[in-house]
């Protein structure tokens, strides 16, 4: 298996066909759906009115006026009735669950295309017009359903998974000195392969879930080793990637930081506008660079994956002594 074939064969197809940008951004969505958050509210909120010298306990290194103003505003939030955070609370749950619909529904779309606008620049010659978005979306309508299908019913699993072993890997973990650890990840990465050769299955071969599924492990098991140092060509290459495209992330706070030490913590303004502007500069760069890695990290695991089953629909098949008996009657 040439590896660098198949990684500069990928970098081509997503240069020309730069419209599989767009798609890698839609599957960078996608994955915003496995990180999670929560707030926890306060139980000594509303209980009883802070002390005086509250924000002087709490931030010691504040001047008097910022003490003032934190003051004040933690007034104004224990003035606040609870039929209010209900409401926050409701229209904060609704929201996650819309913007968990939308980026399931975003993500799959950005997957399913990129997996088949690869497959389809694959197969175009090589002066070839470049894909359009239309032609590509056309192409992925039979797939659509079966892959949303799959990663929903893999986000309700997980979840449901989790809720059951998420104390006894802990204890498992601890236990083990962390040591479990080394054997929790790599189960996670088979999974992880599991679920690209699956999907790649569905929109490659047309196939159903539960078939996809079979398909994507006989794949696996059968070209362990190509899979492995592939997964670890994109994973450790992914990794540095993503770190150097996230580094510009970290100068945006530094403007606000400086403000807030150089004025005693008495001044926001100005550090804070000029982060947001930087924020504002940034974030497409990251975002544009973040799209082109996912589609490209995509469209290698395509490429490596038609590779594999034509290599292995090219295996002679051995018959035995009664099959040899059957085709010679």
């Amino acid at each position: 298996m040439d590896f660098g074939h198949i990684l500069k064969k990928a970098w081509q197809i997503i240069w020309k066909h730069k419209i599989l940008w767009l798609f890698g951004f839609f599957a960078s969505c996608g994955s915003a759906m496995n990180r999670g958050g929560g707030n926890n509210a306060n139980a000594t909120i509303g209980s009883q009115a802070p002390s005086s010298n509250g924000a002087q306990d709490l931030f010691p290194f504040v001047n008097p006026r910022m003490q003032n103003s934190i003051e004040n505003f933690i007034r104004s939030i224990e003035a606040i009735e609870p039929w209010v955070w209900v409401m926050i609370a409701s229209v904060g749950v609704l929201v996650a669950i819309l913007l968990s619909v939308l980026f399931l529904f975003l993500g799959t779309l950005g997957t399913t295309g990129v997996i088949k606008g690869t497959s389809l620049a694959d197969e175009m010659d090589t002066g070839a017009k470049q894909l359009s978005f239309g032609k590509i979306f056309n192409a992925i309508k039979p797939y659509f359903w079966k892959v949303l299908l799959l990663n929903l019913g893999l986000r309700v699993i997980g979840f449901i998974i989790i809720l059951i072993l998420i104390l006894p890997i802990i204890l498992f973990t601890v236990c083990t000195c962390f040591l479990g650890l080394f054997l929790i990840i790599p189960l996670g990465w088979f999974i992880e392969l599991m679920v690209n050769f699956t999907t790649i299955a569905i929109v490659e071969e047309d196939l159903d879930i539960f078939k996809a599924i079979g398909r994507a492990w006989n794949v696996i098991t059968r070209n362990l080793g190509y899979v492995a140092v592939m997964f670890l060509i994109l994973g450790i290459g992914q990794l540095i990637i993503g770190i150097v495209i996230g580094l510009p992330l970290i100068i945006v706070p530094i403007p606000l930081l400086v403000n807030l030490f150089a004025t005693g913590f008495s001044m926001v303004s100005i550090g804070l506008a000029i982060s947001i502007l930087l924020l504002i500069a940034v974030l497409p760069i990251v975002l544009l660079l973040g799209s082109v890695l996912k589609a490209y990290i995509l469209a290698s695991w395509t490429l490596t994956y038609r590779y594999l089953i034509n290599q292995n629909d090219l295996e002679p098949i051995v018959l035995n002594r009664e099959d040899n008996q059957e085709l010679s009657d």
